[in-house]
């Protein structure tokens, strides 16, 4: 008879629910690495693929932005979306050992749209004589300092953000605002913002936080819920090629 003592416990890993880019991303690169795609094959069109997989456009543009970052593919502006020739050698998906990559950036947009919005309004009402100085402020150093950056990473929006999420007085969404611009400091954001910042919309962040400012400073939270939506929605366009639809 076997002694329960003596029983080794098998080995388990954790469980769990992976994103839709994960998966996306996951049969693509099994796809290079197991020769269907070859080293510099053309990847298909993100419209052609989301058709495909059944799954929406900006999942596939997050998909792809994630093996970007990983080595596997290459985008070629004007031209499409390649297998790197070392893609099968140095390609890791930063999950593939078990590790959790986090929220891809399109649910980050989803979190700032429900909580940011209401933060502007917020700050209408309570934000300080101060506290709209300081974001008027940091909206004239923008328009000055943009139109020269090289690397767009925004540490000025990041700034901005922060300050107005303060102004709201609610502590613990501040906490939170501050979490989801500090996760823009990834692989993943900088291989979309290479993708798609251009000085057009660089200024025309610059008009829409200006809006939002002047609504906060006219203590009119409709315009100034109004002003964030408008950045978002642009944004989202933006960075997720729903512009191109």
């Amino acid at each position: 008879m076997t002694n329960p003592a003596t029983k080794t416990t098998p080995s388990l890993s954790i469980v769990r629910s992976k994103r839709v880019y994960e998966q996306i991303a996951e049969q693509i690169g099994d796809m290079i690495r197991s020769d269907q795609y070859r080293a510099g094959d053309r990847i298909p069109p993100e419209r052609d693929l989301a058709k495909l997989l059944g799954v929406s456009r900006p999942s596939v543009r997050e998909a792809m932005i994630a093996l970007e970052a990983a080595g596997l593919i290459e985008v070629r502006v004007g031209d499409g979306t390649y297998v790197r020739e070392t893609a099968t050698v140095s390609g890791v998906m930063p999950w593939s050992a078990g590790a959790d990559p986090g929220p891809g950036p399109l649910e980050q947009f989803q979190a700032r749209r429900l909580i940011e919005t209401e933060m502007a309004a917020r700050a209408a009402v309570s934000a300080t004589a101060g506290e709209i100085q300081e974001l008027e402020a940091l909206v004239e150093e923008m328009a000055r300092v943009y139109p020269t950056l090289d690397d767009f990473d925004d540490k000025l929006g990041f700034r901005f953000h922060t300050a107005l999420a303060r102004a709201a007085r609610n502590g613990v969404l501040a906490n939170v605002v501050e979490y989801l611009w500090t996760l823009r400091d990834s692989d993943m954001w900088r291989h979309l913002r290479r993708r798609v910042v251009t000085p057009d919309n660089r200024r025309q962040v610059v008009i829409d936080r200006k809006e939002i400012v002047a609504g906060i400073a006219e203590r009119n939270p409709v315009r100034a819920r109004a002003a964030m939506i408008a950045l978002l929605d642009r944004a989202e366009r933006r960075y997720f090629g729903l512009d191109e639809e």
